[in-house]
């Protein structure tokens, strides 16, 4: 009796200590941070309008819970599916994806159409911030200063730079996993055996 208390009081600790440890994350991919979620409905033929303020490049993915929903995104307030009122467009049967790249202008248009088949179509948005889109752009800012005469010397710091934060963010991460593991360990070694 007392070796299984022990066992479910290991357990519980377990997973209370690993719930704490990645409950500060909102990362639902590793090139992507969710910054906002939308749930809305739109009748058949018609629009719901957002805005979107986040800078950065964006991602945004539509879902349709039921019916179809279609995404259009703009520089305007109120994009349409006309071609000359939206910029970037997503209208399949399936999930809709659309990225923005940073320098698109803010505040973004957000239209959500709702298909002429479903009297009612019920959706889902989500807004991640591309985290690969922003490693790829830092990577073309260092190379035109070395275009610009900056000299190769500037990029290879710059690369220095990068490497050491990488790994020490892992470092700490695997660090933190094994300090867990043999607090874990001690325990049980103490009460059961």
């Amino acid at each position: 009796m007392r070796r299984e208390f022990i066992l479910v009081l290991l357990g519980i600790i377990c997973i209370s200590t690993l719930s704490s440890l990645l409950s500060g994350y909102v990362q639902i991919e590793t090139d992507k941070i969710l910054l906002d979620t939308v749930v809305g409905a739109v009748g058949a033929g018609n629009f719901s309008y957002w805005q979107l303020g986040h800078t950065g490049p964006l991602l945004v993915e539509l879902t349709s819970l039921s019916g179809d929903a279609d995404l259009y995104v703009s520089d305007t307030v109120r994009p349409s599916y006309e071609t000359d009122k939206n910029n970037l467009s997503s209208v399949t049967c399936g999930p809709d994806m659309v990225n923005i790249p940073s320098e698109f202008p803010r505040p973004i248009g957000i239209g959500v159409f709702g298909h002429w088949s479903h009297y009612l179509s019920e959706y889902s948005i989500q807004v991640f911030l591309d985290t690969s889109a922003v490693i790829s752009e830092e990577q073309v800012l260092t190379i035109e200063k070395v275009q610009q005469g900056l000299g190769e010397k500037y990029g290879e710091l710059d690369r220095r730079k990068d490497k050491p934060v990488t790994r020490k963010s892992e470092e700490e991460q695997t660090s933190r996993l094994l300090k867990l593991f043999s607090i874990l360990n001690m325990i049980f070694e103490m009460f059961v055996l």
